[in-house]
């Protein structure tokens, strides 16, 4: 059961938590007969994570948290909010969550991810499914507010070579987000299966 960022994506900013369990409450009621698991994904900050598992709490049903990072290329992979990968890593594990994952950002930033949330939290499953946005969209606003062009250096062979790298890293959930379609899946799928029956 898919738990968005109720207020927006990208959108720490616009964060509200004396209306968030409202509004998830709606989306919990009515997916929950229904999932095996909650997947509170595209999370810009530490509070919307937070607010995500209290929401599910007393389900009975995993969480996983998947946050969403800053596309600069040249600086620490942080959150949306500005917050370290690291505290990210910590707060899934002191919540329970049974695998903390990167979501909705440019494939570059996902391997600094994973090795700073593995330092941090060692034992917990980590995952990626990385977009294809050709344009980063940081602080300029929400995620979808225009069209973004898809990258054409990302096809199924190139997407599956970061998604092998992430894999080395210690992913063992890999998939895709924005612009990644079934083609790339179905690469993933027969590419990294090859590599577990090999390894």
């Amino acid at each position: 059961g898919s738990l968005p960022p109720v207020f927006g994506s990208y959108r720490p900013d616009l964060f509200e938590p004396e209306r968030a369990q409202a509004l998830l409450s709606v989306l919990v009621r009515g997916l929950a007969p229904h999932v095996d698991l909650w997947l509170a994904e595209t999370q810009s900050s530490l509070a919307e994570a937070e607010a995500a598992a209290l929401a599910v709490q007393g389900s009975g049903k995993p969480l996983w948290l998947s946050f969403t990072l800053r596309d600069e290329l040249d600086a620490a992979p942080v959150l949306r909010s500005g917050e370290a990968v690291a505290d990210a890593a910590q707060l899934a594990q002191r919540l329970g969550a049974e695998a903390l994952l990167f979501n909705c950002s440019r494939p570059e930033v996902m391997g600094a991810a994973l090795e700073e949330a593995r330092a941090a939290a060692p034992g917990l499953r980590l995952g990626v499914y990385a977009n294809a946005f050709d344009d980063s969209q940081d602080e300029d606003g929400g995620a979808n507010e225009v069209i973004s062009t898809i990258r054409a250096d990302l096809d199924p062979p190139r997407y599956c070579g970061w998604a092998k790298g992430w894999a080395a890293q210690g992913a063992t959930i890999i998939g895709g987000c924005c612009g990644v379609g079934t083609e790339h899946i179905h690469h993933l799928a027969d590419h990294l299966a090859e590599g577990r029956r090999d390894g």
